[in-house]
């Protein structure tokens, strides 16, 4: 019997994973294409096919061709059609970042995509554009039972699109924006992402040493204070050495110094950024492979997406058994600054916050347990105070005398 001939594979393009349950899962990925699962069992004959099918650019064998969704039914004057309008039109829209519209898009469309009423085959986005207030509160309530922040990103994704088509020239879309007197819900304070304590950073170093990418991530995330995004495009082109700098900024610090603009609301708010490269950084990038533009690179010679990098780091994490992740090292760094003594102002510059109300989410927590740690020995009540300001020792009562 003569055995099936495999087709050879090409192993520059094979690419395994092993995800954080300990699944290993087999992928073509080829710089410019995208990157596409191979299913079939490893060694099989319709393993090699798949792997073929892929790199010739065709169907996978066994793999259905994806179903084409039918286009949603637009109608004018229909929220549906509100939405779209403001995406073609609206100036702010275009304005957003990238991952804003793709996140504004996501919410919009769920609720176009919403049935009325449970079980009925009328949706929300075929209404008139203009939606009741108490439609509105509806939406907003029924979207909290399975998460208050997803109601409240709901809610005022109206209002934007509301804010937008009442202001349309020559003649507004819709006449008042009824998302705006929808109140808000409260929500339950969790914390947001995991803090890393001390412990847990020691714990991830043992893991991963120095000379390893996730130990330059880790400082990276830690001694820059800056967001999975920033992280993610950081490089050698944002360096600026201490002859480029000025003379008041070479005193403060007088090595080098990193010069980016922060990705969040770089369109619309930019926040422009110079930080100082402390030293304990400078000795993680001289002993680390660094990419040529971006400090962190795919295996594939690639910069990361932001998505992409929060997902390797998150597998890191697994690997040092520490329950943090990339945005918690951030929320660590301003907690260690806050506990020596920064000001809001200070962490502003670091971090690039706007307002003074997040920083003083760190200030004042950490002067709440400074002042306490310096004022606790005033509630022993071990020692009182006489009339001339000298305390004595207070005397201790026995029991009553017998009659």
């Amino acid at each position: 019997m003569t055995e099936a001939v495999m087709p050879p594979l090409d192993c520059r393009y094979l690419y395994k994973d092993t995800d954080r349950h300990g699944n290993d899962r087999y992928y073509f990925r080829k710089r410019g294409q995208p990157k596409i699962r191979i299913r079939a069992e490893p060694g099989t004959v319709e393993f090699h096919q798949q792997f073929a099918a892929a790199l010739a650019g065709q169907p996978l064998p066994g793999s259905p061709a994806p179903a084409r969704p039918l286009a949603p039914r637009v109608v004018v004057n229909s929220l549906r059609w509100l939405v779209e309008e403001y995406y073609r039109r609206s100036q702010e829209f275009r304005a957003y970042d990238e991952s804003t519209q793709k996140v504004r898009r996501a919410i919009l469309r769920l609720l176009c995509d919403e049935p009325m009423r449970e079980g009925s085959p009328d949706l929300i986005g075929e209404m008139h554009c203009e939606l009741p207030e108490e439609v509105v509160i509806k939406l907003r309530d029924r979207k909290a039972l399975t998460s208050v922040d997803s109601a409240n990103m709901r809610v005022k994704a109206l209002r934007q699109l509301y804010k937008w088509a009442v202001k349309v020239q020559p003649k507004p879309l819709v006449t008042r924006n009824t998302a705006k007197a929808v109140e808000l819900l409260e929500r339950i304070e969790t914390g947001g992402h995991h803090t890393w304590t001390i412990e847990e950073i020691q714990q991830f170093k043992r893991r991963h040493p120095i000379g390893t990418k996730a130990y330059l991530a880790l400082n990276l995330f830690l001694l820059t204070g800056q967001r999975l995004s920033d992280v993610a495009r950081l490089g050698k082109q944002h360096i600026r050495r201490p002859e480029h700098v000025s003379e008041e900024m070479r005193r403060a610090h007088p090595g080098r110094w990193l010069a980016f603009r922060q990705q969040k609301n770089r369109r619309r708010s930019p926040v422009d950024l110079v930080i100082p490269i402390l030293p304990e950084l400078e000795e993680v990038l001289a002993a680390s492979t660094c990419g040529d533009l971006n400090f962190l690179e795919t295996e594939f010679g690639q910069p990361y997406t932001t998505k992409g990098l929060g997902n390797w780091f998150g597998d890191r994490c697994v690997e040092a058994g520490v329950p943090g992740r990339a945005h918690g090292l951030r929320k660590a760094g301003a907690t260690i600054a806050a506990e020596r003594g920064a000001t809001p102002h200070q962490l502003m510059a670091i971090f690039g916050w706007k307002t003074l109300q997040q920083a003083e989410l760190y200030t004042k927590k950490a002067n709440q347990q400074r002042i306490a740690g310096s004022a606790m020995n005033l509630v022993w009540f071990g020692q009182t105070v006489n009339e001339g300001g000298k305390p004595k020792k207070a005397k201790r009562r026995g029991p009553p005398a017998q009659m």
